[in-house]
């Protein structure tokens, strides 16, 4: 009986091995990934990292396609108006979720399938020019209510929320759309703007120079790679919003494509050579999230940001 029992017991694993093995989608043709943002920046090089090695898993051509506009509106309408057959990705970041806040689209992710946060930025770093007095965070929100400081930030993104949340913890800043992250740098070098926030690798190389000074990270950790700079939090100041990455599908696409996407992509994650090409090349702490957890990542993001006006 018991020999009965355990042969009963391999052949319905067997079973649902071969069923799984049956619901999983194998792509037969070429798979276009829409990154949200221009080639070159940190968007497109966190996109990159998987799509160099999805191939070789899907067994299919993976490409990148650059769809660049309204702070990765554009990107994101085009997959959600796309055929629900796998073929077409969306690669963004959080700042999808600010559109929807800010009114700059009227969907959210729930108009897409979710298939994984596959990563999270080095960090967004607030600075501010070596000669303009404000050495620290607490200088900044204590100037910014003696006189109000032109904040360098971007409308409808990071930049402005995190210049919306310092005012809401005590500041008293002109949040100012000043584009991109080369244009903040101009800005507060020529004292244009009194402060900014920017990818803590483009800041660093002034940091390092001593052009400028670094004010606080806006994650809710330190980032080993920079351990000497502190959080906004570990100041007093509860600021924080971390950027992350996803893939995501039009809406209707069926789970078993996005399942054995998500599977392909969580190989490339828990792959050593992923891990140290995010660390030594781009300063960045490997993360991965699916399912449940990755919906709530977001969620958290819209809840944090919900509110403000930006």
């Amino acid at each position: 009986m018991k020999k009965l029992v355990s042969i009963l017991l391999v052949l319905s694993m067997l079973l649902v091995g071969v069923t799984a093995f049956a619901d999983a989608w194998k792509p037969t043709d070429t798979i276009v990934v829409d990154v949200a943002f221009a080639a070159g920046g940190d968007t497109d090089y966190n996109a990159r990292a998987y799509v160099d090695r999805l191939s070789a898993i899907l067994g299919v051509p993976v490409i990148a396609n650059n769809v660049t506009g309204s702070n990765g509106a554009i990107a994101s309408e085009e997959v959600k108006n796309a055929p629900a057959n796998g073929y077409t990705v969306l690669f963004t970041q959080t700042s999808f979720v600010l559109n929807g806040l800010s009114g700059m689209t009227d969907y959210g992710i729930e108009a897409f399938k979710l298939a994984c946060v596959a990563g999270g930025s080095s960090g967004w770093l607030i600075i501010s020019a070596k000669d303009s007095g404000i050495n620290t965070l607490e200088d900044l929100v204590k100037i910014s209510n003696e006189k109000p400081l032109a904040f360098g930030g971007s409308t409808g993104a990071s930049g402005s929320a995190i210049g919306e949340m310092l005012n809401q913890k005590g500041a008293n800043l002109n949040v100012v759309d000043y584009g991109s992250a080369t244009n903040k740098v101009a800005g507060v070098l020529s004292g244009d703007i009194a402060a900014s926030v920017i990818p803590i690798l483009t800041a660093w190389p002034y940091v390092q120079s001593g052009d400028f000074i670094p004010l606080g990270l806006t994650e809710y950790e330190r980032n080993s790679c920079f351990p000497d700079v502190p959080t906004c939090i570990e100041q007093g100041y509860d600021v924080a919003l971390p950027t992350y990455y996803f893939f995501a599908f039009p809406g209707d696409t069926p789970d078993e494509i996005v399942e054995t996407f998500a599977d392909a992509c969580q190989q490339i994650y828990e792959s050593e050579e992923y891990k140290n090409l995010l660390l030594n090349t781009y300063s960045q702490i490997p993360f991965f999230a699916r399912g449940e957890e990755a919906y709530a990542i977001l969620n958290s993001v819209a809840e944090k940001c919900e509110g403000l006006d930006f």
